[in-house]
């Protein structure tokens, strides 16, 4: 048989044997030979092309690894204090949510308009395929969609949405990679946290939110069928658009055609009109607070995570403290900036230049400078340069969490935060730094300094200090000297206690700056930032611990893992008894002092603080306490001009102090402050400033240590001498010129 074959196929053909017309000398079989082997090369060349291709292609595509470890960016959210969400960071606002969570008919109407064999097939679709490709061969375009549920997510994960044939393919690819992944489920879950719906919504949570005002678990039937119906086309379809409403109906039915038989209800749906509730947006609260939220957030753990990491940030932010103290401080500024607005037009005389009244050009103000800015701009006393700014921030007392922050009249307008990046001197609320010295270094409340007229040498020449009122108290005690911001005794008793020693305690409190030990420090001669001071006033009612302050509590990431904890840092500057004595000071201050005005506008709590006025006005301050929470409040202006003659702490600061504690005490009990053991109470004769006897006519309760000696009171009483006290020798006052003072100046004391 094998030699029949051969002589079959090798035999040497005949003339006769040839087809008419073919050349002689050509074999039949090796031209056919030649030609199988072409075809066969071709074939050869153009697989290994397209293995070639493909392989190139793969190189792009995701590893296997990053396959199974996709994390989709979602919002990371900024919690206040009580657990409310305050502010987003996030590039695409996306809220992810489980497959458990969407609604069935959610799902089912994603699947009936998008990919109805989604469960069916495997990645791509071959039927549909093919009808796309004839469909758009029929009508000569690009008119009908191919792409599975699962080849769109491949896009929205890895691949860009330009058209193209080599993104086709990959988007094929990758596909396939995904379906060996992950189940259906877990592919149709990523894919409704993923695709986009228009007007900055990332996924079916966000839309939900954006579109409905509501989670996406209450979402019903026309609900679903109008978001499935926005995928196709998110700008086109987004319901916050009413030149869309008309089409965004007709999808919506579209949908709802789809998904008959799926529901029951669909008929009845389609004749409802498209629901639409706008989604209220987080307002602008704290803008400085969550910028110190970012910056912290940024350096722990990078942007990146930050905006696309979907951590929940939990903060010590009160909302309602913040908003209170937004409003006060608004209303504070406009009463600020027109005082400064009328600075300007009596030094430049501009309304003159418009021939009109001075009242007419104040109510017009800033119309009126902004049509010669440049001209008025260039003169020496420019309002460019009276800009009037504010600077407030309040801490938790025991803890040090910021409740509060504004650290300038406008965010937008300046990103400086006053509250810890301005240096200011603070003027006479040094002076508790002073006082706080004093307590240790043989004072007590009742100590009496003499407050008259004095010259210092200083190296500049000599000084001549005078007291805000220009007037002389005589023998005052520290009580009073500090509740009416006496400079005079200030000075005396940092003299007396010794410069360097209040330096120390000053730096020991938070004061970190440039502190001189000379004599002018006592009213405040040196350069705080509102924080510093805060930090430093919070140490009385936390009974002498410092703490450092903090703004975020707590950072969890997207899977519930917490990354951080607050941990408190707490050191001991004072003794809890020289904290209560200050306490009880500064008490005197806002009840009966520069500060009195307190109660009479509405916050009648247990309270201490010390307003702060500096030199041409040019400084107001009020930084106050309860024994929960400790606030300041700055004003000014940033070229350190005057805010106007007689703009205290009391006028410009302690308005917008009430307000603000009054909304961040709410809800929280009345405290008092606790006396701490050590301590001890004495009635005093309101003359003498002495432990009272029976015989004197008026008494007051004053505090002391409990080691610390007080003389009786030898100036009331049948038959008693006149002693000398010591407390009246802590500057060689004699005891007949003590005795004539005392006498005079009675009415002036407690």
């Amino acid at each position: 048989m094998l030699n029949m074959r051969k002589k079959f196929f090798f035999r040497p053909r005949r003339k006769d044997d040839l087809p008419e017309g073919r050349p002689q000398g050509q074999p039949q079989g090796t031209v056919f030979f030649i030609v199988v082997l072409g075809v066969l090369a071709f074939m050869a060349f153009g697989t290994a092309a397209a293995v070639r291709f493909v392989h190139h292609l793969s190189l792009d595509l995701p590893t296997v690894s990053q396959m199974q470890s996709i994390e989709q960016s979602l919002t990371s959210k900024v919690l206040d204090k009580d657990g409310k969400v305050v502010h987003e960071f996030s590039i695409e606002r996306r809220i992810r949510v489980p497959l458990s969570r969407i609604p069935a008919d959610l799902q089912n109407a994603v699947i009936a308009i998008e990919d109805r064999r989604f469960f069916k097939h495997w990645g791509i679709d071959l039927r549909r395929i093919v009808r796309a490709a004839v469909i758009d061969l029929g009508r000569r375009e690009y008119a009908q969609g191919a792409s599975t549920i699962t080849q769109q997510l491949a896009r929205n994960l890895y691949l860009t949405s330009k058209p193209s044939m080599v993104r086709k393919i990959r988007e094929a690819l990758t596909a396939l990679q995904l379906e060996s992944s992950y189940t259906k489920k877990e592919i149709l879950e990523l894919y409704l946290n993923q695709v986009y719906f228009g007007g900055g919504a990332w996924g079916v949570e966000a839309a939900s939110e954006q579109y409905f005002s509501k989670h996406v678990t209450g979402l019903d039937l026309n609900e679903c069928a109008t978001l499935a119906g926005i995928i196709q086309q998110p700008e086109r379809y987004r319901l916050d658009r009413k030149d869309n409403l008309k089409r965004v109906t007709a999808r919506r039915n579209a949908v709802l055609a789809a998904m008959e038989g799926e529901s029951t209800s669909v008929a009845g749906i389609m004749a409802l009109p498209v629901p639409y509730r706008p989604f209220e947006a987080i307002t602008d609260v704290g803008t400085y607070f969550i910028e110190m939220v970012r910056r912290y957030m940024s350096e722990k753990c990078g942007d990146n995570e930050l905006y696309n990491g979907g951590l929940t940030i939990y903060t010590t932010l009160d909302r309602a403290g913040q908003v209170a103290a937004e409003e006060a401080a608004a209303k504070q500024i406009v009463s600020l900036q027109n005082r400064l607005n009328r600075i300007f037009l009596d030094s430049t005389k501009a309304f003159r230049k418009y021939r009109m009244p001075r009242d007419t050009f104040l109510a017009h103000f800033d119309s009126l400078y902004a049509l010669r800015a440049d001209e008025y701009q260039k003169l020496p006393d420019s309002f460019r340069l009276r800009q009037a700014q504010i600077a407030v921030v309040a801490l938790d007392a025991a803890t040090g969490g910021i409740r509060t922050v504004i650290g300038g009249r406008n965010f937008k307008e300046s990103k400086f935060n006053r509250v810890t990046q301005a240096l200011r001197q603070p003027g006479s609320a040094f002076k508790p730094f002073v006082y706080t010295a004093a307590m240790e270094h043989g004072f007590t409340p009742a100590s009496l300094v003499l407050d008259q007229p004095m010259t210092l040498q200083t190296p500049q020449g000599d000084w001549r200090p005078e007291n805000y009122d220009h007037a002389f108290h005589g023998p005052t005690t520290i009580r009073r000297a500090l509740a009416l911001s006496v400079n005079l005794v200030a000075i005396q008793v940092l003299m007396k206690v010794g410069p360097r020693i209040v330096v120390d305690y000053a730096r020991s409190m938070g004061l970190r700056h440039d502190i001189q030990p000379i004599p002018s420090l006592a009213i405040g001669s040196c350069e705080v930032t509102p924080m510093e001071m805060a930090c430093a006033y919070q140490i009385y009612p936390n009974k002498g611990i410092a703490v450092t302050p903090y703004c975020v509590e707590k950072v969890v990431d997207r899977t519930g893992r917490v990354l951080e904890q607050h941990t408190p840092e707490e050191r001991e500057v004072l003794s809890p008894r020289t904290a209560y004595l200050m306490c009880s000071l500064l008490q005197t201050v806002v009840c009966c002092g520069t500060a009195s005005t307190i109660p009479g506008l509405g916050f009648t709590r247990p309270a201490g603080g010390k307003t702060g006025t500096t030199n041409n006005y040019s400084d107001a301050w009020f930084i106050g306490f309860t024994p929960q929470i400790v606030c300041c409040v700055w004003t000014g202006v940033d070229e350190r001009r005057s805010l106007g003659a007689g703009v205290t702490g009391s006028i410009a600061a302690v308005p917008v102090w009430v307000q603000a504690m009054v909304a961040l005490h709410d809800k929280m009990p009345v405290r008092d402050f606790e006396v701490p053991d050590g301590i001890r109470t004495e009635n005093l004769c309101d003359q003498s400033h002495l432990v009272a006897t029976r015989w004197c006519p008026k008494v007051k309760p004053e505090h002391f240590l409990k080691e610390s000696v007080v003389d009786t009171c030898a100036v009331h009483g049948p038959g008693r001498a006149v002693k000398t006290a010591r407390q009246h020798d802590f500057f060689g006052t004699s005891q007949k010129e003590t005795k004539r003072l005392a006498s005079k100046k009675s009415k002036l004391m407690f």
